[in-house]
């Protein structure tokens, strides 16, 4: 996660490298990014952002990153390379286009961003952010305390994202994703005889989903062999 202050640091110590997202395959997609505040529980004054990056046309979502001060360039820059590098409903690459909202705290992530090949529009409105952003606070709402996880509006794109948990919900169990203390996520998989599978080391619900896919293809295959 980036630091609270407004200054771009790329490099080693970042997550957003430039020589290693250059290695990615282009494709020619669009993407649109924001960070939207969650609503203040009563009691606490603080205000806690989500960082989303939604593709069109679908509109799923790529990667989620909860900030808990107001998001910088260096936020934004980490919430686009864990999109390209480990996207939870696609493969990693660039996008040909990524669309934000005009605010000049992210401006210095730009000249980068073109040096990938990656073309930056600036737009009023994003749709596919805000209805992704409404269903996860649809979910919260609807949860409470319960865990949470975001769907993409198109169950096909996710059977090929994710072949292992695409059958485990449809025939082998169920699946629990929610956010832990320290900016962590917590994952599972259960079935009838208990838990097959948990990882609580995930930063972003992208590596949880990732983490889970990888668990339950270890799970298939060793059932398989057997």
């Amino acid at each position: 996660m980036g630091n609270a202050q407004g200054q771009l640091k790329l490099g080693k110590s970042a997550s957003f490298v430039k020589t290693h997202l250059q290695q990615l395959q282009q494709e020619s997609d669009t993407w649109e990014a924001d960070f939207r505040a969650l609503p203040t529980p009563q009691g606490e004054t603080a205000t806690q952002y989500l960082g989303l990056v939604v593709a069109l046309p679908n509109g799923n979502p790529l990667v989620c990153l909860p900030v808990d001060y107001i998001p910088n360039v260096n936020d934004l820059a980490d919430l686009l390379a864990a999109a390209m590098r480990r996207p939870m409903t696609d493969a990693a690459h660039r996008p040909q286009h990524i669309a934000l909202r005009d605010t000049p705290r992210w401006e210095a992530l730009f000249p980068h961003l073109h040096q990938l090949g990656i073309a930056v529009s600036i737009q009023n409105d994003l749709p596919h952010v805000e209805e992704v952003f409404a269903d996860f606070l649809r979910q919260m709402r609807r949860a409470r305390s319960n865990p949470l996880i975001l769907y993409t509006p198109s169950p096909t794109d996710v059977h090929k994202a994710f072949p292992a948990i695409a059958p485990w919900v449809q025939g082998y169990g169920h699946i629990e994703i929610g956010a832990q203390e320290g900016c962590r996520f917590l994952v599972r998989a259960l079935d009838a005889g208990g838990m097959v599978f948990e990882d609580d080391r995930p930063h972003t619900l992208a590596e949880a989903m990732a983490a889970l896919e990888k668990g339950l293809a270890a799970y298939f295959e060793r059932e398989g062999s057997e």
